[in-house]
């Protein structure tokens, strides 16, 4: 008697492990996509947290590179824009919006995060 697999069983074995492989990779690039888009809203929270502490110390909001943040960028290597506008009374620089332009990673304004898609 001879030992060893037939060439049917292998190719059953080679099929189910194509199976596995076609049901496995979507699920890894998902997770991916979305550790990138909550390192991307961490970044965007540590900016307006970093432009509080900005605020309180200058009575105005600061563009990134004033506040020690222009190294910041998304996951995805784009970099966020910092607007700023003059708030009630317009006094000037005295609300911003952090934005991600990569879509589906949202922003925040005067500290309040929506993390909608807005492109």
């Amino acid at each position: 008697m001879k030992k060893g697999f037939t060439l049917i069983e292998l190719m059953i074995v080679v099929v189910i492990i194509g199976i596995l492989a076609a049901i496995a990779i979507p699920k890894f690039s998902d997770v991916s996509a979305s550790a990138q888009r909550n390192a991307c809203r961490a970044n965007m929270r540590t900016i307006a947290g970093q432009e509080t502490i900005y605020y309180a110390q200058n009575n105005a909001f600061g563009a990134q590179a004033a506040i020690g943040l222009d190294g910041v960028v998304c996951p995805t290597g784009t970099s966020y824009t910092i607007s700023l506008a003059p708030g009630p009374g317009g006094i000037a620089n005295t609300s911003y919006t952090i934005t991600c332009p990569t879509s589906g990673h949202g922003k925040i304004n005067n500290g309040v995060a929506s993390w909608h898609d807005h492109n």
